[in-house]
């Protein structure tokens, strides 16, 4: 897989990438893949802490959360963090069962080419808005 266009253009920094999901697990292996192409990655384990970043000035450029959360959904969670970043992409892991494959939702388990993959057309789906 590319690096992202700004991560091979010096000057510019790379894509901030905010993971939140409750799954440790999950987190650490998203934020492990998209680190090694090249994205800045921070991991959340509740929204909380995803906001926190943000209000410190360290607002993301992409949100990968998981759908469904105990303290709250991944599209609230979004929402909210457009205050600080308008143009924040989301992407939104689900478990099986929970929710039917949509665009912008990467549906448990998922592999490394098909979060990239997402995080790539959610990316040119951007660009062309």
């Amino acid at each position: 897989m590319p690096v992202p266009s700004n991560v091979t253009n010096p000057g510019t920094a790379a894509p901030r990438v905010a993971v939140v999901a409750e799954d440790h697990e999950l987190s650490e292996a998203c934020a492990r893949m998209l680190r090694q192409e090249g994205y800045a990655v921070e991991t959340a384990p509740h929204s909380g802490h995803a906001l926190l970043a943000c209000l410190e000035g360290r607002p993301a450029d992409v949100l990968i959360a998981e759908l469904s959360m105990d303290e709250g959904s991944g599209p609230a969670l979004a929402r909210r963090m457009r205050r600080f970043n308008p143009n924040l992409r989301a992407i939104f892991i689900a478990r099986r069962g929970v929710a039917a494959a949509a665009e912008g939702v990467l549906v448990r388990p998922f592999t490394r080419h098909e979060l990239l993959a997402c995080l790539q057309a959610d990316a040119r789906g951007a660009q062309a808005s």
